[in-house]
């Protein structure tokens, strides 16, 4: 019964998408229904797959052409697996009972078929990439996956900014693939004989890797540009602070909890499972991780775009998890084994509590949207008195992301600093700066927080606490970043089963687990003291807030007897901390102008190759040198 459970979310699903065909306004509620009832049964394969291995192996063809693997497929899960997919099925549960209630203000606004169609098949093929296990498949479900996905960011189709926005997504993201395909195919045709199954690519190619270093190198590179365009690290993000505002809100929850962490599923597959550990790639990736980081929180702090300042979070926070990721297998390249495991746990502690977070955040950002319809920081404020449950979630998800103890996000970013920190190489610096990071992370969500639900508003706003089918999700992700937060040793016991699937064996008795802090038994520092520290620090920071008892001056009203709206606009909280870093923005501009000419320059060319199209001959003698080019890229004779 256990392996056959894999078929249970796949059946509800393709039933909830044909009944999302019809326009009766009940297929919502119905297809959420459903939706809901597929994401119960992904958590509970996710149980099941940290248990035992669950597989299923189909003959669908008997062809006997060179691709054989197509003539199976495969599902397995595995502990890595089943990581993700109850992270998939514990955001996509909330994102779809939130759903029910949300998604009614667009009826008699937009074709809900487009939603109620797509929705399900959305979940459908992130849960397909999660559990199939053959490149080959892999990459016809990443590419459906693409696909339904940008027609919900063009869910609003009235929006052109949304129809733009899912254009440059898909368009993006197809680019980043053709880079994945080319990784496949050489893999395929040169090492595991047209096999894309994963078990024997990983019992092959890191031997064949290892004597083709020049081969490593060149698959490695093509992996960061296909994985790194759909995960948002910069330079391949920019597609990503467009669409993510301009999807339903529980969808935007979705992109950003789950849909961005599928390549670093993948990246933990490649890098550790599939390839030999090598110091220069763990520098590479750590490399673009914190120039992720860095970058996506600098520009987070300028928006006020409620959404919009969440999405420049995610390209941040998914630094994290790639800096974390570079820098275990860096470390574990260079002898420092325990840090780099406890990078490599860190990382994927890291993509699970920012699922939790941010999923929780965008959908008290879309709370607000749907009481008020907006969210312009500098419009909004003063909503907590209306909308107590959903200030209180969007407090915590605020807390959690900037790295405040006792909750989730300290425990992970805690791990990455105490495994980047003390170690004498190029990672440390890389770690200091992921501590800067975390303030500049701070001070932005202050201004989310406060510019919603405690300034005055610039003017009076009738609000009221939305639904219970909306703010029970919330309530949901929030203990979640409680418990995580206090309790680390369950999340931590869950990753080292992940770890131990693709070869990375962690002993938890070589880790001091207390509430909200992890260290390893390793280096000069004591765990009680550090763990003291904090809570002095804390208790410190307490005593500094004024009390109700402090003397207070009244404002001088010029005379006046009517109360001054003292409210400062959101895009006004940091203006000394933005002329401070000016260059900063200005290199990110200059950066990104130069990216429009270097688009531009590819238009020209693509105008220019579609005039040449039409002359045949033209066309055949380049057939026939890509051709040429192919045969010696793949082995020439060899083949």
């Amino acid at each position: 019964m256990g392996t056959q459970m894999l078929l249970i979310p796949i059946s509800i699903l393709v039933i909830a998408a044909l009944v999302g065909l019809s326009k009766a306004k009940i297929v919502l509620k119905i297809v959420s229904t459903l939706s809901a009832m597929a994401s119960v049964a992904m958590i509970y394969v996710g149980i099941l797959g940290f248990r035992t291995t669950l597989e299923l192996k189909y003959n669908l063809f008997n062809s006997s052409s060179l691709f054989t693997s197509l003539n199976w497929l495969v599902f397995r899960v595995d502990s890595l697996s089943a990581f993700f997919l109850l992270i998939l099925g514990i955001l996509s549960l909330c994102a779809s009972i939130y759903g029910i209630k949300y998604m009614e203000k667009y009826f008699d606004k937009e074709d809900m078929r487009v939603y109620t169609f797509n929705y399900p098949i959305f979940l459908l093929t992130m849960y397909l990439v999660l559990i199939c296990w053959d490149l080959l498949w892999f990459i016809i479900f990443w590419e459906l996956m693409s696909l339904f996905s940008q027609f919900l960011v063009a869910f609003e189709q009235s929006e052109e900014k949304a129809v733009k926005a899912a254009f440059k997504y898909f368009c993006m993201t197809k680019a980043g693939a053709e880079f994945i395909i080319l990784v496949v195919v050489l893999i395929i045709l040169k090492v595991t004989n047209f096999n894309g199954n994963y078990s024997e690519i990983a019992s092959i190619l890191p031997v064949y890797l290892s004597a083709h270093p020049a081969m490593l190198y060149a698959l490695t590179f093509a992996l960061l540009i296909g994985f790194g365009v759909k995960a948002a690290m910069i330079p391949f993000h920019s597609w990503l602070p467009d669409a993510h505002p301009e999807a339903p809100s529980n969808v935007s929850a979705l992109l950003s909890g789950v849909m961005i962490k599928l390549p670093i599923y993948m990246m933990f597959r490649f890098f550790l499972g599939f390839f030999p550990k090598d110091v220069n790639i763990g520098l590479v990736i750590a490399s673009f991780g914190v120039i992720t980081l860095f970058f996506g929180t600098m520009y987070a702090l300028l928006q006020t775009d409620s959404k919009r300042l969440l999405a420049y979070h995610s390209v941040g926070q998914i630094g994290y998890v790639i800096l974390a990721l570079g820098a275990g297998i860096y470390l574990i390249s260079s002898g420092y084994e325990l840090l780099g495991k406890v990078a490599l746990m860190a990382s994927l502690y890291h993509t699970i509590n920012h699922a939790a977070f941010k999923g929780l955040l965008f959908l008290t950002a879309g709370s607000v949207i749907y009481t008020t319809g907006s969210r312009d920081l500098n419009y909004l404020g003063g909503l907590a008195k209306y909308m107590p449950l959903t200030a209180v979630s969007a407090l915590i998800g605020a807390l959690s992301i900037a790295g405040m103890p006792p909750f989730n996000g300290f425990v992970s970013k805690w791990m990455i600093y105490m495994s980047t920190l003390p170690t004498p190489t190029l990672i440390s610096l890389f770690g200091a700066l992921a501590l800067f990071i975390s303030a500049v992370t701070t001070a932005s969500f202050i201004k989310y927080f406060t510019a919603i639900f405690t300034r005055p508003p610039a003017e009076e706003i009738e609000a009221k606490e939305v639904p219970s089918s909306m703010w029970i999700p919330q309530i949901l992700l929030a203990v979640i970043c409680i418990i995580f937060g206090i309790y680390p040793f369950f999340p931590l016991k869950m990753i080292s089963s992940a770890l131990g699937s693709i070869g990375i064996t962690v002993n938890l008795d070589a880790l001091i687990v207390y509430p909200s802090i992890v260290v390893p038994k390793v280096g000069s520092y004591s765990p009680i003291i550090i763990f003291a520290f904090l809570l002095i620090s804390t208790l410190m920071a307490l005593l500094l807030i004024p009390s109700r008892d402090s003397v207070v001056v009244s404002i001088w009203r010029t005379g006046r007897s009517d109360d001054l709206n003292v409210s400062m606009p959101a895009e006004g909280y940091y203006k000394d901390f933005e002329e401070a870093f000016s260059e900063i923005y200005v290199l990110g501009g200059t950066s990104k102008r130069a990216v429009q000419k270097v688009a531009k320059i590819g238009r020209t060319f693509g105008t220019n190759f579609e005039v040449l199209s039409y002359d045949l001959d033209s066309m055949l003698s380049l057939a026939m040198v890509l051709i040429l080019i192919l045969v010696v890229v793949l082995g020439g004779v060899g083949l």
